[in-house]
């Protein structure tokens, strides 16, 4: 399998994984976020940082990064176009959360799902733009 295609494929798998995140009720999302709050609460809170926030910034950084890398040129235009489906796909998600019994759509997590996804696509396309070399390996 050649980069774009592998790229594809964990971009699909990612909005399956969020996909199946965004359809679990409140109370199995706050199970969930409490089971990795535990381990991670000591470290979070020095950094006022909420789980789910970070869950939703770090997740949409994967999904970001991976349209982006599935692109044959990585330029301005396909970055631009990464940034434009990781929204488009996080107001999807907020949309269907308005479905799901104790969720709800907010804007503020789409805000956080495009910044998670533009970090992403922002940090690959300045390595390989100032890393030609590196570019030119993954052509």
């Amino acid at each position: 399998m050649n980069r774009t295609g592998l790229f594809r494929f964990i971009s699909i798998a990612t909005m399956i994984l969020i996909f199946w995140f965004s359809h679990q009720n409140g109370e199995e999302s706050l199970k969930q976020s409490n089971f990795i709050l535990q381990y991670l609460k000591d470290f979070l809170e020095i950094f006022g940082l909420d789980v789910r926030k970070l869950a939703h910034f770090t997740i949409y950084l994967v999904l970001g990064s991976s349209y982006f890398l599935s692109f044959k040129v990585l330029d301005k235009k396909s970055a631009l176009v990464s940034i434009i489906l990781t929204t488009l796909y996080a107001c999807t998600d907020e949309f269907h959360q308005g479905f799901i019994p104790g969720r709800g759509p907010a804007l503020k997590d789409v805000l956080i799902d495009t910044l998670g996804g533009s970090l992403g696509i922002t940090l690959i396309f300045l390595f390989f733009n100032l890393n030609k070399k590196a570019y030119n390996q993954i052509k």
